[in-house]
């Protein structure tokens, strides 16, 4: 077995590299505060929104009323059932989340609230018919 005469010598880490990294991470805060300090004594106007919302009120709902005379009105309007289809076609095509309420007289023929109620549906849009409550003759709430 040979024998050592040098001893061996004892590994060392150079810092060098890593004292250079820590320097520039230094510099680099210290530039970036005094960035931020300068960016916030800059007085800007800045623009303001207005409050998020639709420029036009969308119509959550439209109304059909029958009357027992025969006349049919949509949102106040005289129409006949070709026009009421043809702008029912219309608003939905614009707004299609539309729901159409119907009113009817109970004097009305149901001939002519069956041709409405088709022509809503016929035109995409959700059909709802306006009743009114029903009390029973002698029974008081």
């Amino acid at each position: 077995m040979p024998l050592k005469l040098n001893q061996e010598e004892l590994s060392t880490i150079n810092l060098t590299s890593m004292i250079d990294v820590l320097f520039l991470l230094i510099i680099f805060f210290m530039v970036g505060t005094r960035f931020t300090e300068d960016e916030s004594s800059i007085q800007i106007n800045l623009p303001k929104v207005a409050p998020n919302g639709a420029m036009m009120q969308t119509p959550a709902s439209r109304t059909v009323i029958l009357s027992p005379d025969g006349s049919i009105r949509f949102d106040g309007q005289q129409v006949t059932v070709g026009q009421l289809k043809t702008l029912l076609v219309q608003s939905i095509r614009n707004y299609p989340d539309t729901t159409v309420h119907v009113k009817s007289d109970a004097k009305v023929h149901m001939q002519q609230f069956t041709e409405v109620a088709s022509a809503v549906q016929a035109s995409g849009a959700r059909l709802s018919v306006a009743t009114a409550a029903y009390q029973m003759p002698g029974i008081r709430h």
